[in-house]
């Protein structure tokens, strides 16, 4: 999951006090199956989801960032962003720690 804040006027702050997004990722190919998204529209969530699904996690972060920001106009596209930033820094600390577990 990740977490970032919106601007305080914005609906999804004053509902969830945050905004964040769920992935459902396959470790091995960082595919993202789908998404959950802290949104008050359902239409914007779908629209969120159809940026992410099919694309891996990390190896796909600048295409995806690019998508956000020439897609995605609301008050929310920079939390998106740092959102999705957040969650790919907890995928590789994760991926990370499960290596040198082995």
């Amino acid at each position: 999951m990740g977490n970032s804040q919106t601007t305080g006027f914005n609906p999804i702050n004053q509902q969830f006090g945050a905004f964040f997004i769920t992935f459902i990722v396959v470790k091995e190919t960082e595919e993202i199956l789908d998404c959950g998204v802290s949104v008050t529209v359902k239409t914007t969530e779908n629209f969120i989801r159809g940026m992410f699904s099919g694309k891996r996690l990390v190896k796909d972060e600048e295409r995806i960032v690019a998508e956000v920001q020439s897609r995605y106009f609301g008050s929310s596209q920079k939390a998106i962003i740092a959102a999705y930033k957040d969650a790919v820094k907890k995928f590789r600390e994760v991926t990370a720690a499960k290596k040198t577990v082995k």
